[in-house]
């Protein structure tokens, strides 16, 4: 299994804005999330991972728990439940507005690749290990 904790640094989007936009997020907050240089600290203490974003977006999750996280500043909530398998943390979210999401955070040696799913919206982020 690849260590999850770290620090990351963002190389690149796939179709991200258009998938943010597509699930609610206003403009302004979409150029913020989709700006090159953004960097996550993942910080793991047993089944809980914190991710700790360059753009003041953090969130925490817990393996087989429901957490509520909050998107950014717009307080968009999420109730969302983790499972851990393997190098891939799984987590399915459900919108304010009933809408179901899934992202799943591959990790390798190198970094992550998170891969966004709700409805017919797919998006990709490439995370480096710095």
């Amino acid at each position: 299994m690849a260590q999850i904790a770290g620090t990351y640094k963002l190389e690149k989007n796939e179709n991200f804005a258009e998938y943010l936009a597509a699930i609610g997020i206003p403009d302004d907050k979409v150029k913020l999330a989709n700006s090159p240089g953004v960097t996550y600290e993942i910080v793991v203490e047993g089944n809980k991972y914190t991710f700790k974003s360059s753009t003041k977006v953090n969130t925490t999750l817990i393996v087989n728990e429901e957490v509520e996280e909050i998107l950014g500043s717009i307080d968009m909530k999420l109730k969302s439940v983790t499972k851990l398998e393997g190098s891939k943390l799984i987590v399915n979210s459900e919108l304010p507005d009933g809408r179901k999401g899934t992202r799943t955070y591959e990790f390798c040696d190198k970094g992550f690749v998170v891969t966004m799913v709700s409805g017919d919206k797919v998006a990709k982020r490439y995370f480096m290990r710095t």
